[in-house]
């Protein structure tokens, strides 16, 4: 199953609202993103690297989104295989986490509809750049 079949059917089966961008707008998005926060993996092991706040995905994977804002975030997968070009929408970017819980393990980025910040989620390390830096570092403890 592709990741973005397996995203929907996780979001419906928890009653979560989602759609999707269509391909031309999923390109545009994606470009723009791509192009403000420049991460040095679009493909394999996601990552943003430069300017981005790191926290380890265990024990964040299925809690940090609590931490977005109620607004809808946007998703998508890896940029060279069967889900690029395709953006996702889930209407309460807080329960992102919930989705991705009920779901097989995939890495992913996610913005918001302002392109104010970009989170990378790997099989590791959850990255984040722009906007979300505050709360990243607060996730990241002092160590971090």
């Amino acid at each position: 199953m592709s990741c973005i079949n397996e995203f929907l059917s996780s979001a419906r089966e928890l009653g979560l609202s989602c759609s999707a961008l269509d391909t031309e707008q999923s390109r545009l998005f994606i470009a723009e993103v791509i192009g403000k926060f420049r991460p040095e993996r679009t493909s394999g092991h996601l990552a943003i690297g430069h300017d981005s706040v790191s926290i380890p995905l265990t024990p964040n994977e299925f809690t940090y989104s609590s931490h977005l804002d109620a607004v809808p975030a946007y998703v998508f997968f890896e940029q060279h295989g069967a889900d690029r070009d395709r953006v996702l929408i889930l209407h309460d970017g807080r329960n992102l986490a919930k989705v991705f819980e009920n779901a097989f393990g995939m890495e992913y980025f996610v913005s918001d509809e302002k392109k104010s910040y970009l989170l990378a989620v790997n099989w590791y390390v959850i990255e984040g750049s722009g906007e979300c830096h505050a709360w990243m570092k607060w996730l990241a403890g002092p160590d971090g």
